[in-house]
């Protein structure tokens, strides 16, 4: 502070276009006020929390009057946004003839893969993308999205069908198109349309029934609940939502519709470890989750979930068959993928691979949970870690030449736990 001059250090922020003032420091003579200043602005600025940073210099008089220097402005540079591309492979796609086909459940299993980085973008499900037009707008505002994915599924179809797959690809563009026009149509009509009701569900869809007919009736009470999703800013809230609708003495059909959102909320894997809670590994996390969908896992133990346990409720009583249908399917990617079930023990791969299949195993029976596909993963991730231990041993030849000879019998392997086995501790 110099005689008769009064100094201070204001710390400005801009937020969505909108500056507030962060902090104030005043100077008290030691002559860092100003550094101090910058330096708090530097570190706002790195932490992501504002768009722009700076400091302005206030010299006051003890007559009153003052004025005002910009001493530092500096702007975060611009984050590049990660394009936005096709992910997943398609393996199998059962042939799609009418638009409701493009609506079920194993094309939005399918869509949830290809489209997972646009839907993870926009907080939304598969179901929602389908039945909502400003989105479906946007998805094709993408660019080369659809046209991929399109070709994808189509060369799948075309395969399994024995058809040429340009046969197949007109045929799907022809059903994208008529969905488009279905959900542009219902936009334009949202306005003339029942309110949904969450607390009064089998009375909206009555009114909608009333309204819209038989036929229409699934497509309508969708959108209109994908519109009621819509204040919900997350995919776990939006599951939470659903799940918490489904009451004991809801129509089975309603229960039914709702219970396939909460089914493609569980295509994302986010969801599903949070769900399951931390586990050691990946190994844990499959038992788990098998125990889950074979009804042994403990639902009332501390600990677990509230969500997933009323979920394993649901699928334990039936009313949740796309929930399980979409778990299994997470269930065997995660096991035919190219990963060690721990990271920090890749030595325990043969172990823990052994109380994976005891876990896969219905009680009592040699049957595996996911039958052909979980032996063929099963299979797969036995043979490499044959070859491995083959490889660290210098033996690169017999390693290669394994895949042509060795065939694994899984029903030899997991029919009782290690002694003392628990990877669930």
């Amino acid at each position: 502070m110099i005689r008769g001059r009064i100094f201070h250090y204001e710390i400005l922020v801009s937020r969505e276009g909108r500056w507030i003032i962060q902090g104030v420091v005043r100077e008290t003579g030691s002559g860092t006020a100003e550094a101090e200043a910058t330096e708090a602005a530097r570190l706002l600025l790195a932490s992501g929390d504002c768009e722009e940073a700076k400091v302005v210099r206030i010299r006051g008089m003890i007559t009153g009057y003052s004025t005002k220097a910009e001493i530092f402005h500096e702007a975060r540079p611009p984050v590049r946004e990660k394009s936005i591309t096709v992910k997943g492979k398609v393996e199998r796609a059962g042939p799609c003839s009418t638009v409701t086909d493009i609506r079920g459940l194993e094309s939005r299993m399918i869509l949830g893969r290809l489209f997972r980085m646009f839907l993870d973008k926009h907080r939304i499900t598969a179901t929602e993308l389908l039945h909502n037009w400003t989105y479906l707008r946007k998805l094709q505002d993408t660019g080369t999205l659809v046209n991929t994915a399109t070709h994808q599924i189509a060369a799948v179809q075309a395969r399994e069908l024995g058809v040429p797959a340009r046969e197949r690809v007109r045929a799907l563009e022809t059903l994208i198109g008529e969905g488009l026009s279905q959900a542009r149509d219902l936009a334009g009509e949202k306005r003339r349309l029942p309110r949904f009701d969450p607390q009064a569900l089998d009375h909206f869809s009555r009114r909608v029934r009333a309204r819209e007919g038989p036929e229409r009736h699934d497509f309508v009470f969708t959108a209109l609940l994908c519109d009621h999703l819509l204040g919900f800013p997350s995919i776990g809230g939006k599951l939470e939502a659903v799940v918490g609708l489904m009451a004991d003495d809801l129509d089975p059909h309603l229960s039914g519709l709702l219970e396939g959102v909460a089914a493609d909320a569980l295509g994302s894997a986010d969801i599903v470890k949070e769900l399951l809670g931390p586990q050691r590994h990946l190994a844990a996390s499959l038992c788990r989750l098998a125990d889950l969908l074979h009804g042994r896992l403990d639902l009332a133990a501390a600990g677990t979930n509230p969500l997933l346990a009323r979920l394993g409720g649901l699928i334990g009583d039936g009313r949740a068959p796309s929930c399980r249908a979409v778990l299994l399917e997470r269930l065997l990617a995660e096991l035919g993928r190219n990963h060690p079930l721990d990271h920090k023990e890749p030595d325990a791969e043969g172990p823990l691979l052994e109380e994976v299949i005891h876990r896969l195993r219905r009680d009592g029976t040699d049957d595996i949970l996911g039958g052909g596909l979980a032996e063929k993963a099963v299979s797969t991730r036995l043979l490499r870690h044959r070859q491995a231990i083959l490889r660290r041993g210098g033996m690169i030849e017999a390693a290669d030449a394994l895949a042509r000879t060795w065939n694994p019998d899984i029903r030899l392997l997991g029919r009782r736990p290690r002694e003392g086995a628990d990877v669930n501790r």
